[in-house]
């Protein structure tokens, strides 16, 4: 009913359920433009398939997802996903790629308990980076390593697959670097789920450098992001006193 009120359609021929369909309120939906990299209150929460339409405005294109089912959360019931920062290099020659991953990304966990009834910002959407590495991080840490190469393989998997359909193209004569980010959210069934690649990652957001709004969490993020962009540029542009760091090299089949 939406997509005719709006005068638009849903691309595929997938659409969202009826109310009455099992499993079709038994979570939330999320409702964000597709070509927008903003999260927060820019992204819409409902209950119902049938309320999706309330987020919508006409001749705008929508993402719209329902709430991953039994999702992995902290040790005392915070919902949590992974902020994955990759390195992604072509070469000179525009056909020969290579895949980095950061061991210590980050984790965005909510500040409340989650529940799949309660439609609040701070429930639903964790876009806040927690400042302890995921390895340390007290009621979560025990599922980072398992989480870590199954976020690395996959993330592979995708931009392998990215470059064999020609979505992603090198420039020839121009060798190219992108630091980028991926949203991972682990299920307690060992499953990890994608939300979106985040060309412009949170990473020395601009909101640091106002002293007023800086804090012992935003000091610690702020110098874990200089230390893997400049760690990434080393690999990029190698220097006499340049490091690898925590960035691993990691397979990818793309030919």
């Amino acid at each position: 009913g939406s997509s005719r009120k709006h005068g638009g359609k849903w691309k595929g021929g997938i659409v969202p359920p009826d109310d009455d369909e099992e499993g079709a309120t038994a979570s939330p939906w999320f409702i964000k433009e597709a070509d927008k990299n903003l999260g927060g209150p820019y992204i819409g929460i409902c209950q119902r398939p049938s309320e999706i339409r309330n987020f919508i405005k006409r001749d705008r294109r929508y993402v719209v997802q329902q709430h991953v089912k039994d999702p992995l959360l902290t040790d005392d019931g915070r919902k949590t996903h992974v902020k994955f920062y990759i390195l992604l290099v072509c070469e000179e020659d525009g056909v020969t790629w290579t895949l980095y991953t950061y061991r210590r990304s980050k984790l965005s966990i909510s500040p409340n308990r989650w529940s799949p009834t309660d439609l609040s910002q701070d429930t639903q959407i964790t876009i806040h980076r927690h400042p302890v590495p995921p390895h340390e991080t007290v009621g979560w840490k025990q599922h980072w390593e398992k989480t870590y190469l199954k976020c690395q393989q996959c993330t592979a998997d995708v931009i392998g697959r990215a470059v064999k359909m020609g979505k992603l193209k090198g420039r020839k004569g121009k060798k190219q670097f992108e630091v980028f980010s991926a949203d991972w959210m682990p299920d307690v069934h060992s499953n990890i789920w994608l939300f979106e690649f985040n060309m412009s990652p949170a990473v020395c957001q601009k909101e640091f450098d106002d002293l007023e709004k800086r804090d012992e969490r935003r000091d610690k993020l702020m110098k874990d992001d200089e230390i893997m962009m400049r760690d990434a540029l080393s690999i990029v542009l190698p220097w006499g006193g340049g490091r690898v760091g925590l960035w691993e090299k990691v397979d990818m089949d793309y030919i």
